[in-house]
């Protein structure tokens, strides 16, 4: 290998981890500064993480251990900036404390052309604002004393294709910044963000695909209007205007009780388009409301994803008034959650108002329980969809921290429901559909 040129194995060296590509500085001479070249540097201690998770107290060693890391890999970096980063990835529960280190690492990344900027700032702790870093304007223009509004741009942002901000403060003028500047950017990404309030993605060069935004504390608006954007996720009902978004396919949205009357009226413009559709509806809903949000026929819809959380073992079949008006639905994913304690019902299981669904093919439940509110919407399925090929079986429930451990308790609890799962469905699910519990 050492016979290649250097540019290809510098190329080498940008596929692999990037502390497994600073260890092939001790094989020779000749590799000692190869690996400074790499044109991705994805900071990952996903492990590090996972100790954190277990043990908090590791917390501050650990974050302190991560920042000198970063820090002296950067340090040794080449400093031609003709050599563009194709990814830069910070990943780890730094804050606020360290504010000056991480406007550093930015402009780094953009004095370098990065193309696809990942900073994300708290993978495991507290999403309190006070700690959150706080990213500063002044590192991306200059405002002009002497006349009002005019700015000056100090890097080229041409180069970015994606930008992922997670658990980090930043405004408005600053995200639009990046949407005028960044004539590339393809894919943006807004997670548990500060300070944004009525956020507007348009313009007429926009070339934006996909626009990720979730938990936004204190969003009140986000105005979108992108030829060019195929996939959108939105926590966000009230406040939300859609317009020429006339390829949207892939819509996620999150929709509270007290905003049902918004959401038709809020996608009216691209109902007869869609291809995947994520609904999200959290605690307080029940099960005869979903009728109420009057949606038109989904022609298109190939896959459904509906999160909800019922009220204990209280019936869900109202869910499957959105297999009636998606006929040509393929793949139906239904997320149960459930808001305090894990109940199961004395009474009879449900039927439903039976309708012949002709395309679907996978069923999957998460968070099946073993509750008859569970059970009857299985043999739902089975009776009605006619092309049903798989179903899916899984009673673990999604974690809200990645890094947090199971408890043994939820262990054992998942373990007891797989039980139920294969006593229950096994009898009533046809050999010629595949069972599979996870």
């Amino acid at each position: 290998m050492s016979r290649l040129p250097d540019d290809i194995l510098v190329v080498i060296l940008s596929s692999l981890p990037l502390k497994e590509a600073g260890c092939t500085s001790v094989l020779s001479s000749s590799w000692k500064n190869l690996w400074k070249q790499t044109s991705r540097l994805n900071f990952n201690a996903s492990s590090a993480l996972d100790k954190i998770a277990r043990d908090p107290k590791l917390r501050c060693e650990e974050r302190r251990m991560y920042v000198r890391w970063v820090n002296s890999v950067l340090k040794s970096a080449p400093r031609k900036e003709a050599l563009n980063l194709e990814h830069f990835r910070i990943c780890f529960d730094v804050g606020k404390g360290f504010s000056g280190t991480i406007t550093k690492w930015l402009k780094f990344a953009f004095k370098r052309r990065v193309e696809r900027l990942e900073l994300n700032l708290l993978e495991y702790g507290d999403n309190e604002s006070e700690k959150q870093y706080v990213f500063p304007e002044d590192i991306l223009f200059r405002k002009s004393i002497d006349i009002p509004h005019q700015t000056t741009t100090l890097y080229n942002f041409n180069s970015l294709k994606v930008l992922c901000f997670k658990n980090i403060s930043i405004n408005d003028e600053a995200i639009e910044f990046f949407l005028r500047n960044c004539t590339s950017l393809e894919q943006l990404v807004l997670q548990d963000i500060n300070q944004l309030s009525n956020l507007e993605v348009r313009g007429p060069s926009l070339v934006l695909k996909s626009l990720y935004e979730s938990f936004c504390v204190g969003l009140e608006s986000i105005k979108v209007s992108a030829p060019n954007l195929t996939s959108l996720a939105v926590s966000i009902t009230e406040g939300l205007v859609l317009e020429n978004v006339p390829i949207l396919v892939d819509l996620a949205i999150t929709c509270q009780k007290r905003h049902m009357p918004l959401l038709v009226p809020a996608l009216s413009c691209c109902f007869s388009q869609l291809e995947i559709l994520t609904l999200r509806l959290p605690w307080g809903y029940k099960d005869h409301d979903i009728a109420r949000f009057n949606f038109p026929e989904l022609l298109e819809l190939k896959k459904l994803v509906v999160d909800f959380t019922p009220e204990r073992d209280a019936s869900v079949l109202g869910l499957m008034t959105f297999m009636r008006i998606s006929p040509n639905l393929e793949e139906f994913l239904l997320m149960i959650g459930y808001n305090g304690t894990l109940s199961c019902a004395s009474r009879e299981v449900n039927k439903g108002t039976p309708f012949p669904h002709q395309h679907l093919k996978v069923f999957q439940y998460l968070g099946y329980y073993g509750r008859c509110s569970d059970m009857e919407v299985v043999m739902f399925i089975v009776e009605n969809c006619v092309g049903l090929q798989q179903i899916i079986i899984d009673p673990s429930m999604p974690l809200e921290l990645l890094h947090t451990p199971l408890d043994p308790d939820e262990l054992e609890r998942e373990e007891v429901c797989r039980s139920y799962a294969k006593q229950q469905l096994e009898p009533i699910v046809p050999p010629h559909i595949t069972l599979a519990i996870r």
